[in-house]
């Protein structure tokens, strides 16, 4: 788990929380913009994929609604495969790159 952790809290812009603090399903967070990309409780983690969902299914990991994978903490995948599923789901919540290209503005014709 703390390996776990230790991935998700080096990505930049996040920030740790507690999820159901108090009960049964009691989770570390790992959240950027307010927007949880990582659930970590003490027998699971569960991550948004996107473009690995299909990879998380060949491996047969449960990929449920809107792409959320669970994965067992006795069970984990190969470290360089987490790493780059945290990494996945870190950027599906983290701010567009403000070097990204830009679309143009669009010409306004005067009024008449």
């Amino acid at each position: 788990m703390a390996d776990l952790a230790a991935l998700a809290a080096a990505l930049p812009g996040t920030e740790q929380g507690i999820a159901c603090a108090g009960t049964a399903l009691e989770s570390r967070t790992f959240h950027i913009r307010r927007k949880t990309f990582l659930f970590l409780s003490k027998r699971q983690a569960r991550l948004k994929l996107d473009a690995s969902a299909p990879e998380a299914r060949a491996l047969g990991l449960p990929v449920g609604a809107n792409r959320w994978v669970t994965l067992q903490l006795d069970a984990l995948p190969a470290t360089s495969v987490l790493k780059r599923w945290i990494a996945e789901s870190h950027s599906l919540f983290a701010p567009a790159s403000r070097s990204a290209p830009t679309k143009p503005a669009r010409s306004r014709k005067p009024p008449k």
